[in-house]
């Protein structure tokens, strides 16, 4: 058994250590603690000695485009989202573009992070055609997910949902099991709904035509102004984020956060935490294994 920050402490050291090696390793541990193994140090399978060092974003502009295609994937969008929290408070608003962007896991630790910060934090990755869109017969744009935060303590609000009804994990989870999919999940070659795995064409929006469109909004940050799409080497991620307390001191952004928490309660409404571990969790023997297995075969690179 280990706690959470401890094994998070052990795989940052194994990342070079620093900042922006706690952040990533504090979002893949805490992916293993939420049960999603596949967002978790799995990720490390993608781990290379010889990974390039992050690029920066230019000190002097609040928006910048970054090939990270020779990075590992959750230490540059670590890196990313502490640049770009840094640029949002010299600026006021700010916005990173990542292309070659393998898998990271899940989005809600960085748009939190930048919450924790006093920011807003907008995310999106775009990835290879999956989904088909709206009334569509066949793959287009990728499951797309989108997280958004804002907010610290018990107001802070974290939200990060896929825009498909299912993932590209699901479908191969029930492909190696033999289940059945749930009904209106997904398409086959012909473009007619299947339950079966293995005929798995495309998957169908979540929420028809608004989670279609959402899908879009992903795909034209990430994949069209950020360049990401159609990128052989990885996926597109956008990163945005702003000051509120630029407004100045008439528009007290905080009281009307928790006004609008109190209010969404009180009509029945479910705040989203975006799903986070408890700090005095701890993962059982066989996650110690597989991080150790993974501890083994790294080794730290000076400055990174």
């Amino acid at each position: 058994m280990i706690a959470i920050p401890d094994a998070a402490g052990r795989l940052a050291a194994a990342l070079g250590g620093g900042p922006a090696a706690q952040l990533a390793a504090s979002a893949l541990v805490e992916a293993d603690a939420l049960g999603l193994p596949r967002f978790g140090i799995a990720m490390l399978d993608e781990w290379t000695v010889d990974a390039a060092p992050v690029p920066a974003r230019e000190s002097s502009q609040a928006i910048g485009w970054l090939d990270c295609a020779s990075c590992f994937a959750p230490l540059a969008v670590a890196s990313a989202t502490l640049d770009l929290a840094e640029a949002a408070r010299q600026f006021g608003v700010a916005a990173v573009f990542l292309r070659g962007v393998r898998g990271f896991g899940r989005l809600a630790p960085f748009v939190r992070h930048l919450a924790d910060g006093g920011l807003l934090g907008i995310a999106g990755a775009e990835g290879p055609p999956f989904v088909a869109p709206h009334g569509g017969t066949r793959p287009v744009i990728g499951t797309n997910p989108l997280a958004l935060a804002i907010g610290q303590g018990s107001e802070r609000v974290v939200i990060d949902v896929a825009t498909s009804t299912a993932t590209m994990a699901d479908i191969r989870n029930a492909r190696a099991s033999g289940a059945p999919l749930p009904e209106g999940i997904a398409l086959d070659g012909e473009g007619r709904p299947t339950r079966i795995a293995a005929e798995v064409a495309a998957l169908l929006p979540r929420g028809g035509k608004i989670g279609s469109l959402l899908g879009l909004v992903v795909e034209l940050m990430a994949g069209v102004a950020g360049g990401g799409r159609g990128d052989p080497k990885g996926r597109g991620v956008f990163l945005l984020a702003f000051d509120p307390s630029r407004a100045g001191e008439g528009v007290d952004w905080q009281a009307r956060l928790a006004g609008l928490k109190g209010d969404w309660i009180e009509g029945g409404g479910h705040w989203p935490r975006g799903g986070r571990a408890a700090p005095e969790a701890v993962l059982d023997d066989d996650f110690v294994q597989r991080l150790d297995t993974s501890l083994a075969r790294m080794t730290i690179q000076p400055g990174r």
